[in-house]
């Protein structure tokens, strides 16, 4: 789902989408001249390996993220450096940034319950 940058305004837009066993929904709302704010719950189970016996399980996911999004690079500074994902053509790809998001919760460390207990 594409949203374009100059579409999202001061009425928050809410949006859904779902990949596989997970659900992406939430908010979009213009938070300042070149910002975006973008405010969503990421839900559902994903499919993980262990990181002690490579096996899969599946694993539940409750994700809240926060961000602002700006058209392109981001050249300002302010408080939310850090929290900025910069956009490309002036649209914001949706399944893009839950694919960010699916890699980035990957990322983290995950036994299954067999090596749990070793």
């Amino acid at each position: 789902m594409k949203i374009g940058f100059n579409k999202v305004g001061n009425t928050a837009i809410p949006f859904e989408i779902s990949k596989e066993r997970l659900k992406f929904s939430g908010m979009l709302v213009k938070y300042s001249r070149s910002l975006i704010q973008l405010e969503a719950k990421i839900t559902g189970e994903l499919l993980i390996a262990c990181d002690l016996c490579a096996e899969d399980s599946l694993r539940p996911v409750s994700e809240s993220v926060k961000f602002y999004l700006s058209d392109g690079i981001y050249a300002e500074s302010n408080e939310h450096d850090c929290d900025i994902v910069e956009v490309e053509n002036s649209m914001i790809d949706l399944n893009d940034i839950l694919e960010s998001e699916i890699e980035l919760y990957k990322s983290s460390y995950f036994s299954c319950e067999k090596c749990k207990n070793k």
